[in-house]
């Protein structure tokens, strides 16, 4: 089959990328090389498009693509996530992973905590703050510790080593320097303080449930979660899989497959967990377009675990694209531009 690898452009990254996501590029660079090399070898052909505003003219005009295998992570603006995955929806091509809809929910965690709420998954309480003057709620002012994140970010961009706060004051003062590089909303919410947990889902004639990846935190370490400092550093050590009871494990896969549900996610998704105090689990993210970065990304290394070799399961999802295709969302056909 003729697959269009999608991918981020590389050539023109604005120096504060550097600044608010240090190791993005690399990543990106890493997985598009990752992602080529494993289609090649399911005997693909490859197409490499860049997601700029020649993607779809440049997917018409190289013709007979079987399928879109769409990877885009934009370095600063993470809305256009959603938008790249709703142009290419304009072309009626099967595609893998999440559409439009899903990307544009999941990219939001205030919204996807209305919406977990909405279905009764527990999800940390929070309030968004667009200036930082705001009134917080009165359930968060008893709520402290809290933590501070911009509500629509990936790679922990803009969970710094400071995000964990303990009174009004220091909060403010954090939002406050996340406003002056990054868009907002800024995302206040409960910090949980137990274990914390990643579980992926893929979706083929049934969902599966991957292994769920624990991220070990010690006693003595300064930063309990995943900053951008610690994430750059690669110093979190994870345990695959998670030495956990089995009803633990049942009830994050049903959790998992519940919020894949949900989300209307399709092809492969990424559920974040962490304990409050008293080990309840709770959902803290979703990733509707998880990391494939050959040994690195959770994903891919959950399902190895699972017994997909990173070729395997790159391949299983082009196969399960163009076999679970949804037909019904075509509504624009494909043209030339």
């Amino acid at each position: 089959m003729k697959v269009a690898l999608v991918y981020s452009d590389l050539n023109y990254i604005p120096k504060l990328v550097s600044k608010v996501n240090p190791g993005g590029p690399i990543q990106m660079e890493r997985t598009k090389n990752s992602l080529k090399n494993a289609l090649e070898w399911g005997g693909h052909e490859v197409f490499e498009v860049v997601a700029d505003v020649n993607m779809l003219k440049n997917i018409v005009d190289e013709g007979n693509i079987d399928v879109i295998f769409c990877h885009y992570m934009p370095m600063l603006d993470l809305y256009n996530q959603g938008n790249v995955f709703a142009a290419l929806e304009l072309l009626g091509i099967p595609m893998v992973g999440s559409g439009m809809y899903t990307q544009a929910v999941a990219l939001s965690k205030e919204t996807s905590k209305m919406l977990l709420r909405e279905h009764n998954i527990p999800t940390a309480k929070s309030q968004i703050f667009i200036t930082g003057d705001e009134e917080l709620k009165e359930e968060l002012k008893s709520s402290f510790p809290l933590f501070v994140k911009p509500e629509a970010e990936a790679q922990s961009v803009g969970v710094l080593k400071k995000s964990v706060v303990h009174n009004e004051e220091e909060m403010r003062n954090v939002i406050k320097e996340l406003l002056e590089v990054l868009h907002p909303p800024i995302l206040v919410e409960e910090y949980l303080q137990g274990r914390e947990f990643t579980m992926g889902v893929l979706e083929g004639e049934t969902l599966e449930a991957m292994p769920p990846i624990e991220f070990i935190f010690k006693e003595d370490d300064e930063i309990k979660f995943q900053s951008v400092e610690r994430k750059a550093s690669n110093d979190v050590p994870i345990e695959i899989p998670a030495d956990i009871s089995d009803e633990k494990r049942q009830e994050m896969e049903e959790i998992s497959k519940k919020v894949f549900k949900i989300f209307r996610a399709k092809g492969y998704f990424r559920i974040d967990f962490r304990e409050n105090s008293k080990g309840e689990l709770n959902v803290i993210e979703v990733n509707s377009m998880p990391g494939l970065d050959e040994g690195k990304s959770f994903f891919n290394r959950s399902a190895v675990v699972k017994g997909y070799s990173y070729n395997e399961l790159i391949n299983k999802m082009v196969e399960n694209a163009i076999k679970y295709d949804d037909k019904s969302h075509r509504d624009f056909p494909v043209g030339k531009f």
